[in-house]
């Protein structure tokens, strides 16, 4: 995979952005069916009870006021970089049906979380959408608690991925002109180097479940792909620790054309 040195994430600090949020994607049905589908099987593992809740790169909160409204949620705790979403999202505490507490910071600067405390971990349109992909993978997971669940949407190809803000980004906030203030980087993955992404976990996942489908880039997407996967994956983190060597298991409910190169 094709990447820029992963120092610093992408602030997202544009004050335009925080319009799209006010009520974007707060309902079940606002969000595509791999996210419905990992999420919903979290749910039945649980018994639909979610426990604690992690949701990085929340914007406004959205995900959280459609899973309190759906299942029992003990708490959801919500970080995101652009400080005009977090205020929209404490705005709307009481649509929440579940304790909500807000940070507005880089989720790998910010302090407070606490390692392995989160039954369920999201990054929902987030680390794809960043610099620092593989750290914020990395940092989702740590804060997974044993036997939690991690569920993160990717873009892949059978194709060379690519990391590179200057060649894979879409445009996510414009001046009065029509200028481009500021854009998000476009991360693909090859479907083989996410899986890898995956074994290097520490502790190794004891499943990885990922279900997605060919779609088009978005129309404003600068990327030489034509067409890719959007998928969403459910990586479990084992009660104990599992052995060094020990095969992951995957379950890979995707296009098979995918797994041709």
């Amino acid at each position: 995979m094709n990447s820029q040195k992963e120092t610093e994430n992408i602030r997202f600090q544009s004050d335009t952005i925080v319009e799209r949020f006010d009520g974007y994607r707060d309902k079940w049905d606002d969000f595509y069916p791999s996210e419905r589908w990992a999420l919903q099987r979290v749910a039945d593992q649980r018994q639909g009870q979610l426990g604690q809740v992690l949701d990085v790169g929340c914007a406004a909160g959205g995900l959280g006021i459609a899973l309190t409204s759906r299942f029992i949620v003990d708490s959801y705790t919500g970080i995101d970089i652009n400080s005009q979403a977090i205020a929209l999202a404490r705005q709307n505490l009481e649509r929440f049906r579940a304790p909500a507490t807000f940070f507005s910071e880089d989720v790998l600067l910010v302090d407070g979380l606490g390692k392995g405390a989160f039954d369920v971990v999201t990054s929902l349109s987030c680390a794809d959408w960043n610099i620092a992909t593989t750290r914020i993978t990395n940092r989702c997971w740590e804060h997974v608690a044993p036997g939690g669940c991690f569920v993160m949407s990717v873009r892949l190809t059978n194709k060379e991925g690519i990391n590179d803000l200057a060649e894979s980004y879409q445009p996510i906030a414009w001046d009065n002109n029509g200028a481009v203030l500021e854009s998000a980087n476009y991360v693909v993955f090859n479907w083989q180097a996410y899986l890898a992404l995956c074994g290097a976990l520490k502790p190794i996942p004891s499943k990885v479940s990922g279900y997605g489908y060919w779609g088009k880039p978005a129309g404003d997407a600068v990327t030489p792909y034509q067409r890719l996967v959007f998928a969403v994956f459910l990586i479990q983190k084992p009660e104990m620790s599992v052995v060094e060597g020990d095969p992951m298991p995957v379950e890979f409910q995707v296009p098979l054309d995918l797994l041709i190169t």
